[in-house]
């Protein structure tokens, strides 16, 4: 047995530069509270990955660690431990050389469960370190593929008679019965368990069900760029879908018409809310599903979002005002309502009433009043804002400002001492004030009201696992016009693609947003209906930081990479 280093895991998280001290002694006065294992604390507190402590682990405890993405699984050594086994204690059976039986483990220091499986198996056993991630997209990679050959039974049966299968071409002629019947089946309920977990485990926001000719698509969007994962045979594709039709409650007859569910798994000891739509297509029902993780909001802060200073201090100091509005702007999915959660959550308090109204209510927060809207019995955005104003609000969320009607509410709500938070969808920060004017709204009323406007978008940060490091053209430093902003000394960073990113060269995303502070001097330009233009040259003057400038920051210092600044921001 592999003999333990004297050296704590908090000291070689230290000493790989993977956390500060700092964050260990938060995680420590976290355990002192809540109790728990240190190192599950760092990854619920974000302050590593389950790749970094991983790592740290194996040098601690002087054993080898790996991947085991592209593993191949040895089915007479997988049989050597029940599938029950091996599923409840996360354990991968990986090779076996004379009586010694090596298996993977996030967990190598649970020594009764190394007894018995020494005691199950008779061998010796040596463990390799992996992440708990990969060990459950292993074992359900595996216990999957297994299924797939009783699927690829049915579909031989299916072949012996395609007069059958003819028939069903024609929609009329489906027999829901049977469709309902073979949505149950075990095969397909494994094979659509496997689309989610694979989404969940690889942070995909959607996960896009593809009907086409010859096969159904599946492809996962993950840090805002689609991928696709696999392919699958097209005699599945109704099984599929109405599988997760059945799962999200909605009409299985009905497939002439858009619809949408929702619909709730446990997974990977966690709640996960997706959100389905379906639309009808050439060649079938096109799905997808939007996944709200709850555990993306652990340790969701201000603080956390990515913001550079220049916007965090202002962004903290409107949602800290105790009246007024407050605008988010940017396209669907740039995590505006993230930003808004993290300052709701920074404000919340006891003293407080807190409602929103969203549609739909994305994530769960504690202590907050939340409302969902429901069109169809009447229950809009401007009827509940105004039922809002009779329950004695301290702060008000509104999803969106989509009509003047709500926006003429919430004007009012905020000249009547309430805090207002919303969203618009426009490029830019002053683009919100010229999208207000156009909706009717007086420029008295939005001079005497709005606050903060932010526009924002999401950047990926490049892997610093295999990022390479190199100097960029002087053509194209003259096409950034970053001259003046860099030095001989500035380094700038390519995405190359690792198996700890998925070969993508970019892992997660963080916030980038241009901060419109509303002034006295801006708001004697509001008043005087003044262009967008102006308006913004205006706010450059007194301070304001451009989206782009912001963006390049974190390109200089080596967070992202200049094509991911061009993707966001449209510059080159």
């Amino acid at each position: 047995m592999a003999k333990i280093a004297r050296v704590s895991l908090s000291d070689i998280l230290l000493k790989e530069g993977f956390i500060s001290e700092k964050e260990i002694q938060k995680a420590e006065e976290y355990q002192k509270k809540h109790k728990g294992n240190l190192s599950e604390i760092f990854i619920k507190l974000r302050m590593v990955t389950e790749d970094e402590l991983v790592r740290a682990l194996a040098e601690q405890l002087s054993i080898p660690h790996m991947k085991l993405t592209n593993y191949k699984l040895d089915p007479e050594i997988m049989s050597m431990l029940p599938e029950k086994v091996i599923r409840k204690n996360k354990v991968v059976p990986l090779s076996r050389t004379a009586n010694t039986l090596t298996v993977a483990t996030a967990d190598p220091l649970n020594i009764l469960l190394l007894d018995n499986l020494r005691a199950m198996t008779g061998c010796n056993i040596q463990t390799i370190v992996s992440t708990n991630s990969d060990i459950e997209q292993a074992i359900g990679d595996y216990y999957s593929t297994m299924a797939s050959k009783d699927l690829e039974n049915l579909i031989k049966q299916s072949e012996r008679d395609k007069g059958k299968i003819e028939l069903i071409i024609e929609r009329e002629m489906v027999n829901l019965d049977e469709l309902k019947k073979q949505a149950e089946e075990a095969p397909v309920i494994k094979i659509v368990n496997l689309i989610f977990s694979r989404g969940i485990k690889e942070r995909a926001s959607d996960i896009h069900l593809e009907p086409f000719e010859k096969n159904l698509q599946i492809r996962y969007r993950i840090d805002g760029i689609l991928y696709t994962a696999f392919l699958l045979p097209k005699k599945l594709q109704n099984a599929i879908i109405s599988r997760i039709k059945i799962l999200s409650e909605m009409d299985i007859a009905e497939h002439r018409l858009p619809q949408d569910g929702r619909f709730r798994i446990k997974a990977y000891n966690r709640d996960i809310d997706f959100r389905a739509s379906t639309i009808p297509t050439r060649f079938g029902e096109k799905v997808v599903l939007r996944l709200l993780d709850k555990a993306h909001l652990q340790g969701l802060t201000i603080d956390t979002l990515g913001f550079e200073e220049n916007v965090l201090k202002k962004y903290k100091k409107a949602i800290h005002q105790p009246y007024g509005m407050i605008i988010l702007t940017g396209p669907t999915s740039c995590g505006k309502s993230t930003s808004l959660y993290a300052a709701i959550r920074a404000i919340n308090s006891s003293d407080k009433n807190i409602l929103t109204i969203e549609d739909p209510v994305e994530y769960e927060l504690e202590g907050i009043n939340q409302v969902q809207i429901h069109e169809e019995i009447g229950l809009t955005f401007p009827r509940a804002l105004r039922s809002f104003l009779r329950q004695d609000p301290d702060i008000i969320m509104v999803g969106e400002m989509r009509d003047t009607e709500t926006a003429n509410i919430g004007i009012q709500a905020s000249l009547t001492g309430h805090l207002l938070f919303t969203t618009l969808h426009t490029n830019n920060a002053t683009g919100a004030i010229t999208r207000l004017i156009n909706m009717g709204i007086e420029p008295f009323l939005i001079a005497g009201t709005l606050n903060f406007v932010g526009a924002q978008r999401l950047m990926r940060k490049v892997c610093k696992h295999c990022r390479i490091a190199y100097k960029p053209s002087k053509k194209l430093i003259e096409e950034l016009k970053i001259e003046d902003k860099i030095n001989k000394e500035t380094l700038f960073y390519k995405a190359k693609g690792c198996p700890l990113c998925n070969n993508t060269g970019y892992q997660r995303r963080m916030a980038v947003m241009e901060a419109l502070e509303i002034d006295d001097d801006i708001k004697e330009l509001i008043l005087a209906k003044t262009s967008d233009a102006e308006l913004k040259k205006a706010a450059i003057s007194k301070g304001m930081v451009s989206l782009k400038e912001n963006a390049l920051s974190k390109v200089i210092k080596g967070e992202t990479t200049i094509e991911e600044l061009a993707r966001v921001t449209g510059t080159l």
